[in-house]
């Protein structure tokens, strides 16, 4: 409404017929949206900045030096705060800034103003990201000192409180100096703070203050360690009587964290659950569910409580509820997401099954259709809306015919944990590592990532070599060896960047052994996936393991169904048009939109979008991106999307830069945020013969599992087979003909053990068994089949095993069920 008000005023206050009285409108419209609370932040901070600037053109410092010097405060501040742009540049001019505002405001002629400027000043200092941090505490306590003199205790009692809580603060990270004196004079300040600044005078300040003490009690190096801990307890404490949730939700989560931080560290495990239990219940009932996106970011930002708290449901060997958090913090956004989708498509099937029969003149039994949907609508609904329980799983594996494990690893602070849950066991097998693997995990992830966008050459060379340095800091071996010797199926639950490696592919111990495929004895070295007769599978979490079951269940009794097929839509992939012609050559009727007209376009026509909507088995191979810095504009990219030349200011929510020139129009391309509103009510595969589909975003502080796999699971599919880097086009071409011309031998169309049968297939035969292979597939047309035994004969010799390595095979896994 103030916004409103003063925006109202400025259409009379004009610049030229009232320029004194424009300028103090422009001022406090800035501070209306400096201390806005709706709408995005960032833009509010430039709104204000922008009412700021406008002002300054009529306050200057010649004539009106107080004004001047006050809307230059205002804009300082702003600046501080401001979420664009750099932040070292917008302190540097804050400082700037406040240092001019200290020629107008003297201590003599305006004391009160001067000190508070001093404030400001030394709180851009204490952030200051350039020149020496010690130097730039140093330069805050001299002004909050300073201040000091004006702000006293009987004169400013507030502000006295809150620069000597500034103050010590800035004594608290002091860098230079005895850390321990230093302390000491922090606590000595803050108690002093509280005997002026009382709870029921300034109760907001009083609580900052007895925050900080904790801290700094927290960090005490003098005394009793117990002690000082107790101390801090009983500040903290003291600060959530003020910092309640409902007045002060930041505040209040930001304390119970530490209250959290110290029962640990006094092994007071029951307090600090009870504590960190209160602080999830906080993000989930107000930032989740709300659906509001700023507070959807904040939940991220505190997904720190989930590692600690399941440490400390570990130490009380609550290990059920050690499962809900660890499942909690994998499946938050996504399951919101998913509940109202799931509710809709049911909604809508209900109505297109009553409209199909009411056409054909029957009486079905409506009542009784209506009846089992009801049932399943329940099924659904109560699978995602509520964390699924360790005993749900440990059920479903019993269920399953095979002898199936679940490793679910999980980063923490100071080690990584392997949890293996299988149906005989009551509580989940833990394995846990040193703090030293930890480290090595990160220096390792560090390399890997680095070297393949940096030096894809480089990186497929070495890639052999990271996968068996990968293997030994997990202590795969370790971990295997505490599964049953009967177990033939793993399902891996990886935790943030595990989710873009190939586990299935670490190598282990040799094994001399008769292989399946082939009957002479072999050396070759044994991966993970050998070990295991019916194939590893990958999850984002137990949850949607649960839900791609489900849906593949109610899919079981469709065996064959239809096909829908993107085919090169670049027209630069010409073993992709090998690969989907053969392949589709299994199928009754496969709908292909092939090369040009694989448009986004075509994808919306009516019909064709039914039969897409409608198909069992959906396959693209094409080219594929992933985004890291917006994760939901990753796309497969489809027909007429490439743009070249690409100018440099074109906007970067629609386009895709891909080289310095060119770039993909994403408006025509099938992106991420277009996958979560489709429907696949029927899917039970999607194979994304592509690069780099199986990325998810791990740059976020969440183990949210967003990427392709997960729009397509939302979508209702119950299997993903996708890829974890740029993978080549001939030998992909190969593999995808092998892996479906297992799955349609199979009866039960098992998608992991088809694919794994595929792989160990690939990378153990050779050229002359690829040429016999080649010569009696029948359904491969006889240019295409020429085609590729042209280039096997021209490239490898007859004994070669051309695809032996990880990087030919290893790129492609199974998702889902």
């Amino acid at each position: 409404m103030a916004i409103a008000a003063y925006t109202a005023a400025l259409e009379v206050y004009t610049r030229d017929a009232f320029p004194q009285q424009w300028a103090q409108t422009q001022n406090n419209l800035g501070n209306a949206y400096r201390g806005r609370i709706r709408d995005d932040k960032a833009q509010n901070l430039e709104l204000a900045i922008a009412a700021y600037t406008a002002a300054l053109e009529v306050y200057t410092r010649d004539a009106f030096p107080q004004q001047w010097v006050q809307t230059q405060n205002n804009l300082e501040n702003a600046y501080r705060n401001t979420i664009r742009d750099g932040k070292a540049e917008n302190l540097e001019q804050a400082i700037k800034a406040y240092s001019a505002a200290l020629e107008v405001y003297t201590p003599d002629a305006f004391p009160q103003q001067w000190a508070q400027t001093q404030n400001n000043l030394e709180n851009a200092y204490r952030n200051r990201i350039r020149d020496g941090k010690a130097e730039n505490l140093e330069q805050a306590i001299k002004a909050y000192s300073a201040a000091l003199e004006v702000y006293t205790p009987d004169a400013f009692p507030q502000q006295w409180a809150q620069t000597q809580n500034n103050l010590e603060n800035a004594y608290r990270n002091r860098i230079r100096d005895d850390k321990a004196e230093n302390l000491e004079q922090a606590i000595k300040a803050y108690s002093a703070a509280l005997e002026v600044c009382t709870r029921d005078a300034f109760p907001s300040e009083w609580a900052q203050t007895q925050n900080n003490l904790g801290t700094a009690y927290c960090n005490r190096i003098r005394g009793d360690k117990t002690k000082n801990l107790e101390q801090a307890v009983k500040a903290y404490s003291a600060a959530l009587e003020v910092y309640t949730c409902n007045d002060f939700p930041q505040k209040y989560l930001e304390t119970l964290f530490n209250l959290s931080i110290v029962y640990q560290q006094l092994e007071r495990w029951i307090s600090a659950y009870i504590t960190l239990e209160s602080a999830i219940d906080t993000i989930l009932q107000k930032q989740i569910v709300s659906g509001n996106e700023t507070k959807h970011e904040q939940a991220k930002e505190w997904n720190k409580l989930y590692p600690c708290i399941i440490e400390v449901c570990l130490k009380l060997e609550e290990y059920t509820k050690a499962f809900k958090y660890m499942e909690l913090s994998k499946t938050q956004t996504l399951m919101k997401v998913m509940l109202p989708k799931i509710e809709s498509d049911i909604k809508e099937e209900k109505n297109n099954l009553k409209e199909s029969e009411e056409k054909k003149g029957q009486t079905l039994n409506l009542k009784r259709l209506n009846q089992l949907l009801e049932q399943r609508e329940q099924l659904m609904l109560r699978n995602i809306g509520e964390p699924i329980k360790l005993s749900d799983i440990q059920n479903l594996l019993k269920r399953d015919k095979q002898k199936t494990a679940i490793i679910q690893w999980y980063i923490f602070s100071d080690c990584f944990r392997a949890f293996i849950i299988t149906s005989d066991n009551e509580n989940p097998v833990i394995w846990k590592s040193k703090t030293q693997d930890l480290e090595n995990l990160h220096k390792w992830w560090k390399e890997y990532l680095q070297l393949y966008f940096k030096d894809k050459a480089l990186w497929r060379h070495c890639l052999n070599e990271k996968l068996s340095q990968l293997a030994e800091i997990l202590h795969i071996q370790e971990i295997l060896d505490l599964l049953s010797p009967k177990c033939n199926k793993v399902i891996f639950i990886p935790h943030l960047y595990l989710h873009l490696l190939p586990l299935h592919a670490l190598p282990i111990l040799k094994q001399r052994e008769e292989t399946k495929f082939f009957k002479e004895k072999t050396d070759l070295q044994e991966h993970l996936i050998d070990k295991f007769s019916e194939g590893i599978i990958y999850a984002p979490c137990c949850q949607l393991l649960r839900f791609t079951q489900i849906q593949a269940k109610r899919l079981s009794s469709s065996k064959s169904g239809d096909l829908f097929a993107i085919q090169n839509p670049t027209g630069n992939l010409d073993f992709a048009d090998i690969e989907v012609e053969t392949m589709a050559a299994k199928f009754k009727q496969p709908y292909i939109l092939k090369k040009s007209k694989a448009t986004a376009a075509a994808l919306m026509q009516p019909q064709t979008a039914k039969i897409f909507r409608d198909a069992h088995w959906l396959h693209f191979s094409c080219h594929g991106y992933f985004d890291f810095n917006f994760p939901k504009k990753s796309a497969l990219q489809l027909a007429d999307s490439y743009i070249c030349p690409l100018t440099t200011d074109a906007d970067k929510s629609r386009y895709l830069r891909v080289s310095d020139n060119a770039g993909i129009d994403l408006e025509k391309c099938l992106t991420l945020e277009n996958i979560f509103q489709l429907s696949l009510p029927n899917c039970r595969l999607v194979t994304l013969s592509a690069c780099e589909t199986g990325l998810v975003d791990f740059a976020n502080s969440s183990d949210e599992y967003i990427g392709l796999p997960s729009g397509f699971i939302h979508a209702g599919a119950a299997s993903i087979v996708s890829s974890l880097w740029a993978v080549d086009d001939f030998s992909t071409a190969l593999l995808m003909i092998r892996f479906y011309e297992n799955l349609q031998k199979d009866s039960n169309q098992n998608v992991p053990l088809a694919l794994k049968q595929a792989q160990q297939w690939f990378r153990q035969v050779t050229q002359v068994q690829l040429l016999q292979w080649l010569d009696c597939k029948i359904d491969m047309d006889a240019q295409q089949k020429q085609k590729v035994k042209e280039r096997l004969e021209k490239n490898y010799k007859p004994e070669e095993r051309p695809f032996k390595k990880p990087l030919f095979w290893a790129g492609f896994c199974a998702i889902g069920e």
